[in-house]
């Protein structure tokens, strides 16, 4: 693909983008679930903090209870808006457990031995339940929420584990396909619209060969708009990188965002 000199910078340009987006967008920004209650920076913050800690955590028990100390912190940072997030899981018993995990998770320091084991495998439990689902299901707002549950029920799970002498690897394997899926499905669903150029209206003479041609594109998550300001050399088409660019900017308030930030910590 022969590409040209290109410029990408995230600028609003509202009243051009408003007269885009009234041709080309199919479902308007009013129209998405109103989630303005959850916010979704500090619940993605917390995720990749929490599964930082325990990738962190080294063999010792010392370790592993600093590790809990990081991921209790973590959690709790972001708690009010994980429990709002787990909400919006459609399956009653996966919700259910997701919220058990994150509620009991606050009280691991107090848990006889007997009870933390048995904590590890409930929360061992929900989250193998998350990843299953996750594999079956093709819708990319559900394939989110459960993304989100997983990514703060499997480090819960995963320190709890340890502090109890039960292995850890199996675990982590289910996070990581977890993630591996996530991060595909929300990325294969994201949809882009046409690009506009106020360089090539009808009434303007054609751009010539060399002349700077600008466009504004956009791409659509369910759960986010992504927009940008290209620049591009005629009669070069718009780069990939500007579209993934743009792909990523609608994605960054889901699960998608800790997936790819996560897996390669985990090897993925």
């Amino acid at each position: 693909m022969t590409r040209g000199k290109t410029r990408v910078r995230g600028r609003p340009a509202r009243v051009l983008l408003a007269a885009l987006l009234s041709i080309v967008v199919a479902v308007p920004i009013g129209a998405r679930p109103a989630k303005a209650a959850i916010d979704w920076t500090q619940v993605i913050t917390a995720a990749i903090s929490a599964i930082s800690s325990w990738v962190n955590a080294g063999n010792t028990q010392a370790a592993i209870e600093e590790a809990t100390r990081q991921i209790l912190s973590a959690v709790n940072s972001a708690r009010n808006d994980i429990l709002a997030q787990i909400q919006t899981i459609t399956v009653a018993q996966t919700r259910a457990c997701a919220n058990h995990a994150v509620i009991e998770f606050a009280d691991i320091e107090r848990m006889t031995p007997d009870n933390m084991q048995r904590f590890a495998q409930d929360a061992t439990g929900c989250a193998v339940a998350i990843e299953s689902m996750i594999s079956a299901l093709t819708d990319p707002a559900s394939v989110d929420q459960l993304g989100f549950a997983m990514n703060i029920v499997a480090p819960i799970a995963l320190v709890a584990r340890a502090r109890t002498g039960l292995t850890t690897d199996g675990l982590e394997n289910t996070l990581r396909s977890a993630n591996t899926q996530v991060a595909s499905k929300i990325w294969a669903s994201v949809r882009c619209g046409v690009p506009w150029s106020p360089d090539l209206d009808p009434e303007l003479p054609p751009p010539r060969n060399g002349q700077i041609v600008s466009f504004y594109i956009y791409c659509d998550s369910h759960n986010g708009l992504g927009q940008a300001y290209v620049e591009v050399v005629w009669p070069n088409r718009i780069p990939d990188s500007a579209w993934e660019a743009v792909m990523t900017d609608a994605t960054r308030n889901t699960s998608r965002a800790i997936a790819v930030s996560v897996l390669p910590m985990l090897g993925g």
